[in-house]
Order: C-alpha cells, then sequence, then structure tokens
C-alpha cells in the first residue's frame, strides 16, 4: 500500500497535464530500456525543438510520479528542466507553484562521484548504486533506429583507439567491449543476443580484436585505479560502475577461446588471458570454465598452447586457493587419460605434462599427500588382484601404459619433494609397488616394462639417498635368458625400448630384441654402480653382481655380448678394489653415520673412474637414442630387410667400433691379445665384402618398408 504525502491531492491534474504532453513523444516510456531512458538528452540547448522541451517536461512528471526512481535522477538536472518550465508553460508553473511549493524550491546537494569522472559526451551515466542493484544478464546494447546496425569501421576504431589511451572514462571502453561482442557474434553462436555494432570483414574483426587485446587491460586497469595485479578489483570505489562490462568480456573472451582452432591465434589469446587473470577472481563463475577450457589445452593442443595454458592454469593456482584441491584431481585424470598411448610423436607431449603437473602438486604438500595417498593406494588394489585373482582383465589393469605412467608421475612428485614433506612418507609403498609390478609376470615378452620400473627404482634411489636392491632384477635376465639362441630374422630398424611395453612374437625372434636387452642391461647396471660407487658398502654388495657376470660370460658364446658384459666386470671390479683400499686407510666406527657420511662425500668428490665413464659414456647414449626417437634420414633409412650374411657384416663392424671406443676410454682394461683378434677379424671382413659385390647388385632391389618404429605394438598390446 502506498502512503500518500504532502502535496499529492493535486496530482491528478499533473497527470491529467503530463498525459496531453505525452502525446506529442516519438515513443512512450514505458516501452523504453533502461539504457535508452539514461540516454536521453536530459539538458538542452536554447534552440533545440518543441520535442525536446516536452521531454523533459515529461521526464520531470515521471519523476514525482514514481518514488522510486526519484532518488536516481540527478537533481540539477531536474531542478533545470522543472525551471524551463516558467517560459514554455507559464499557466502550469504558476499552477505547481501554488498547489506545491516544495517541488520547486529544494536544495542541489553535492556531487558525491570523484573528479575523474567526467564524461565526454552529453550521455547520462547512472551512479554506481544503481549498476550495483541491476542484474548483469539483464544488460542488453541498444539498438539504433529503424533497427539496424552501425557497422564497424576502421576509422571508427582507430577514434575508439585513441581515446581508449588518453580518456580514463567509460565510454570508450563500453564501446570497445560492445564491439568485441558483435565480433565473437559474428564467428559463434550466442544464444539471445542484440548488439548495437555488426562487425563484417576480416579487416574490421581483427582491428576489434587488436584494439582489445592491445589497449583494454591498461584502459581497465587506469580505470579502477589498479597499482599492482595483487591488488584486486573488487574492492576498487568504481568496481560497480564497470562490473557488468568486465564479466561481459570475460565471458566472451572465454567462449572466443573455445571456438578458435588456430594454434597461433590461440597462443595470442591466451597471453591475453594471462593479461586479464586478476579481474576473474571477482567472478567466480566464471573460474570453472575458464580452467575446463585451459586444461583442455594444457592436454592436447601444440607446445606453444600448452606451455601458454599452463602458465595460466599456475597463476589461477597461485592465485585462488580454493580451486587447487579441485585442480589437482581433474588434471590428474587429464593426465592420465593422455597417457594410454606412449609413441615417439606422443612421448614429448607426455613428459611435458608429467613435469608440469608435479610442479602443481608441489604448491601444497599437505592437500597433494591426500590425492597422492588415494591414487596410490588404488595401483596398489589393481596389483593386488592381479596377484592373487590372475584373470586377463587384472593383468592387464596393471601392463598398461597408464598405470605405468601413472607411477612414473608419483616416483617424480615423491623425488621432487622436500625431505621432511609429508609426501615422503609415501615412498615405501611405491617402491613396493614397483617391485609387485616387475614380478607379476617375469617373462622375456615384458621385459620392456620390467626396465622403465628398474628406472624409476635407479631414480628414487639416487635423487633420496635409499638404498633399493636393484641388482637381482637385472642379473635375472642374464641368468634366465638364453642368448646363445639362434635368432629367425635379421633387421636393421633397432627397437628402442622407451616406447614399449611388451614385445610381439616377431620382436622376439629378431637380432635386435637381443641387442637392446643387453644394451639397456648394460646400461642400467653401469648407472646403479656409477651411483653406489662412492658408497662404503660397495664391495660387499656388489660381490653376487661380480659372480653373477662372470657365470654368464661362461656360459655365453656370443662375443659382442661377452665382450660388453667383460668391460661392465672390469669396471666393478676396479671400483671395489679402490672403496677397499680407502677404508683400510682408515679407522671408522660403524655407528657413528655422520663420520661414514662424510667420508663418502670426501670420495664422490674426488670422483671415481666408474662414476666418470658413465657420464661422459651417457651423454653419447642419449644423442643416439634421440636419433633413433625423431627417425633421422641417416640412421633409419637403410632397407628393412637385407641378407642374413650382409646383415651380420654391418653388425660386426658396427660393434668393433664400439669396442673400440671402449677400448680408448678403459686405457688398459681390454688386453693386447684381444684387440689384434678384433683387428685381424676387421681385415677378414673387408676382403668378404670385395669378394661379394656382386651380390650388391641383387640387394639393390630389395624392396623399402618405411614402417615405424612401434610397427609390431598395436593398442592391445598396451591395454
Amino acid at each position: 500500500m502506498k502512503v500518500k504525502k504532502k502535496g499529492q491531492k493535486p496530482l491528478n491534474l499533473l497527470r491529467k497535464k503530463k498525459l496531453e504532453i505525452v502525446k506529442k513523444k516519438k515513443k512512450e516510456l514505458s516501452k523504453l530500456t533502461t539504457e535508452e531512458f539514461f540516454e536521453q538528452n536530459f539538458e538542452t540547448d536554447n534552440d533545440t525543438h518543441d520535442d525536446d522541451e516536452d521531454n523533459n517536461i515529461d521526464d520531470s512528471n515521471e519523476h514525482m510520479d514514481s518514488d522510486s526512481s526519484e532518488d536516481n535522477l540527478d537533481p540539477e538536472e531536474h531542478k533545470k528542466s522543472l525551471m524551463k518550465l516558467k517560459d514554455t508553460d507559464p499557466e502550469f508553473y504558476k499552477y505547481l507553484k501554488e498547489n506545491d511549493k516544495n517541488l520547486l524550491d529544494f536544495r542541489v546537494s553535492d556531487d558525491e562521484d570523484d573528479e575523474d569522472d567526467n564524461e565526454s559526451d552529453n550521455r547520462h551515466i547512472p551512479n554506481e548504486n544503481l549498476e550495483v542493484a541491476s542484474d548483469d544478464s539483464d544488460f542488453q546494447a541498444e539498438e539504433t533506429e529503424g533497427g539496424s546496425k552501425k557497422k564497424i569501421t576502421m576509422q571508427l576504431l582507430k577514434t575508439w583507439q585513441q581515446q581508449i589511451q588518453t580518456d580514463n572514462s567509460i565510454i570508450t571502453i563500453k564501446c570497445a567491449v560492445e564491439a568485441f561482442h558483435a565480433a565473437l557474434e559474428s564467428v559463434a553462436e550466442l544464444p539471445n543476443t542484440n548488439t548495437e555494432y555488426k562487425v563484417e570483414g576480416s579487416a574490421a574483426f581483427n582491428g576489434v580484436m587488436q584494439l582489445c587485446i592491445m589497449y583494454l587491460p591498461d584502459a581497465f586497469k587506469n580505470f579502477l585505479k589498479l597499482e599492482s595485479e595483487s591488488q584486486e578489483a573488487h574492492k576498487s570505489r568504481k568496481f560497480g560502475k564497470i562490473r557488468w562490462l568486465l564479466k561481459l568480456y570475460l565471458s566472451d573472451l572465454i567462449k572466443l577461446l573455445q571456438s578458435v582452432a588456430s594454434a597461433s591465434i590461440l597462443t595470442v589469446l591466451l597471453k591475453h588471458l594471462r593479461q586479464m587473470l586478476p579481474y576473474t577472481r571477482s567472478f567466480s563463475s566464471l573460474t570453472k570454465p575458464l580452467l575446463r577450457s585451459l586444461i583442455k589445452f594444457w592436454s592436447m593442443e601444440e607446445e606453444t598452447v600448452r606451455v601458454t595454458a599452463f602458465l595460466n592454469i599456475l597463476h589461477i593456482a597461485t592465485s585462488q586457493e580454493s580451486v587447487l584441491e579441485k585442480l589437482l584431481k581433474t588434471m590428474y585424470v587429464k593426465y592420465v587419460q593422455n597417457t594410454k598411448f606412449v609413441s615417439p610423436n606422443t612421448l614429448p607431449g607426455i613428459n611435458f605434462m608429467k613435469h608440469s603437473l608435479v610442479e602443481i602438486y608441489l604448491l601444497d604438500h599437505n592437500i597433494s599427500y591426500n590425492h597422492a595417498f588415494l591414487y596410490i593406494r588404488q595401483l596398489a588394489i589393481n596389483l593386488r588382484n592381479a596377484i592373487t585373482l590372475k584373470k586377463k582383465e587384472n593383468f592387464q589393469a596393471v601392463y598398461n601404459w597408464q598405470y605405468i605412467n601413472s607411477l612414473c608421475f608419483w616416483t617424480d612428485l615423491i623425488t621432487k619433494s622436500k625431505e621432511k614433506s609429508m609426501l615422503r612418507s609415501l615412498l615405501y609403498p611405491l617402491v613396493q609397488i614397483i617391485v609387485g609390478t616387475i614380478k607379476v609376470i617375469p617373462t622375456a615378452q615384458y621385459y620392456p616394462l620390467r626396465f622403465h620400473c628398474i628406472e624409476m627404482l635407479i631414480t628414487i634411489s639416487k635423487e633420496t639417498g635409499t638404498f633399493i636392491p636393484i641388482l637381482p632384477f637385472l642379473l635375472e635376465i642374464l641368468d634366465s635368458y638364453d642368448f646363445n639362441k639362434k635368432h629367425k630374422t635379421v633387421t636393421m630398424k633397432p627397437i628402442p625400448l622407451i616406447c614399449i611395453l611388451r614385445m610381439s612374437k616377431s620382436q622376439l625372434a629378431e637380432h635386435g630384441f637381443k641387442n637392446s636387452i643387453i644394451e639397456t642391461v648394460y646400461q642400467y647396471i653401469l648407472e646403479n654402480a656409477a651411483n653406489e660407487s662412492h658408497k662404503i658398502y660397495f664391495p660387499d654388495v656388489y660381490i653376487p653382481c661380480i659372480i653373477q657376470l662372470k657365470a654368464f660370460l661362461k656360459k655365453c658364446h656370443v662375443a659382442t655380448y661377452c665382450k660388453k658384459i667383460k668391460q661392465l666386470l672390469n669396471m666393478i671390479e676396479e671400483n671395489r678394489k679402490y672403496i677397499e683400499t680407502e677404508r683400510v686407510k682408515i679407522t671408522i666406527d660403524l655407528k657413528n653415520t655422520t663420520e661414514i657420511t662424510n667420508w663418502e662425500n670426501r670420495i664422490k668428490t674426488d670422483g671415481t673412474e666408474i662414476a666418470k665413464f658413465y657420464a661422459s659414456w651417457i651423454k653419447i647414449h642419449k644423442s643416439q637414442m634421440l636419433k633413433l626417437l625423431t627417425k633421422n634420414e641417416e640412421e633409419l633409412n637403410v632397407p628393412a630387410r637385407m641378407p642374413k650374411k650382409q646383415k651380420l657384416d654391418e653388425h660386426s663392424a658396427e660393434d668393433s667400433e664400439e669396442e673400440s671406443e671402449l677400448e680408448f676410454r678403459l686405457k688398459g682394461t681390454v688386453s693386447e691379445t684381444e684387440t689384434k683378434k678384433s683387428l685381424n677379424k676387421t681385415k677378414k671382413r673387408k676382403k668378404n665384402k670385395e669378394k661379394k659385390k656382386t651380390n650388391n647388385i641383387e640387394d639393390e632391389d630389395l624392396p623399402r618398408e618405411d614402417t615405424d618404429i612401434v610397427q609390431d605394438i598395436n593398442s592391445d598390446d598396451w591395454s
């Protein structure tokens, strides 16, 4: 029920007068939107038409009739419009003076707005209270007369560009945001959109994008008077005036990111988004769709897009702690989903996701521990089911790339965490899961998977200083597999075990399989020995290793393999003797761990021969593997199938080169008689090649098979 005020009785006569004046208007006030009402010229010049004066009279009466809108109009403008009645309608003005004197006599209050809020045109912008009270979704851009939209030209964009840099008003910002909305409307479907502008042609579209990307971040910052990124936008006094513009622009920017497919454009937009991220903290409803898009780019797009998207995710995670827990779960699930298949092409992307996800988990060790505990527990449950139930589906739940890559991720996370972190408490169960994974199916077919697990154990042992019995899993291969067995096929295609979990039957029969096994066993025994070469327990721990290596040399009849293992044996025995001589020099109390640690650090600083050799050898090995994974033409552009005799000659030549290199590095570990034998063998091979030149013509007619490195691996092998 409306309460009557003083001077309200003659309002019926005012309404009658008002109805007569309204007839002259082109549009009724009831049909005007909020934006159209406030953009009328309340202040007119002396030479304006009678229609403008009638509009002012109408506006003044409307404010007298509505108590709620009376407080929102400018009092000074309201008084000016009433004073003009004295000239336009003296009779009506006299009537108001006699019946409602309070309406004409009132004081104009001081303007509470900031002095910097000067507008560049005559349009009246609603005050802060009105904008905060209005809903953001109620905003609709006004239409021009006749329902047509104003076309954006390059000249108009240049004008806006100059104004947005010099003028700190909201007018140009509003124009730029509406132009961006119109540009988005031209490339994407937006429901219930009604914009004042229209964008036609690529030049206008690019101009609008350039205007917004280059100048809007600074324009928002200057209007809100923000000094740094850490200052929250919603705490500014002027935030209420620009709130709906910010939300509209950020919403459109997220929609544009979802609509763009070009990697170069996505990179530019993501860099621009990085500048706008401080404003997203003021709109919690935008965080979820924004992170959903960024995680998609982080896991699926081109390398530059991945990195830029991750930088945005990292900024959100560090500035908004409330989203971190949800972010950890979502990113880990996305990582596991994208590691189902591993190939030379997908491996770099998987490694980037793994390392970047580790950075996110290290932001808060306490929150990360809760997630790590649950996910590692789930891995342990899958392993237990595979061991106890022994069904095909349970084996497949463990022996797949997603399971192995999950173990790799938790290995990297725990090794990079601080020594006193809660995450370190998960080290023991993780090691037990990795060891149990090796033992599920210990056959030659799954040697590649075993090597991936051994690599994780070596990393954990090296980074955390924890002793893990790794050698038995490597020496078991030398003891159980028959390297004297003749291979059925010979191929020049090397087998990179880094992208394989299970060997196919055809690969098991190839000569390259045995070469890869020996090479990998040699690498991991050498790496483990180099990491522990300064330890005081080295002579005692490596006695079983020396015994088993000697046993392998007795039963193996392949000269190439024996040569490699014998060199490894000589280095281990040399280091064992060195540590024993150093131990004899001093008396150490085994209970005094500090003294033992100081002694080991001194030996490590001086350096051991096996550690120095491994440091130089691994550089050469990594460069060779890099060429192999990138399919270097010089290395791989050879016939896939060749006659067996010619293949053996080329393999033996390569072996002799490796032997000579190792002989040079070891300086005397190989006897002179053995070197003379190898030289004689190379001379005989040269003579045999000269005799078989006629057969080489037939070899040229052999077809080339440009197959993939992992040609025998399919999805069934990895699931």
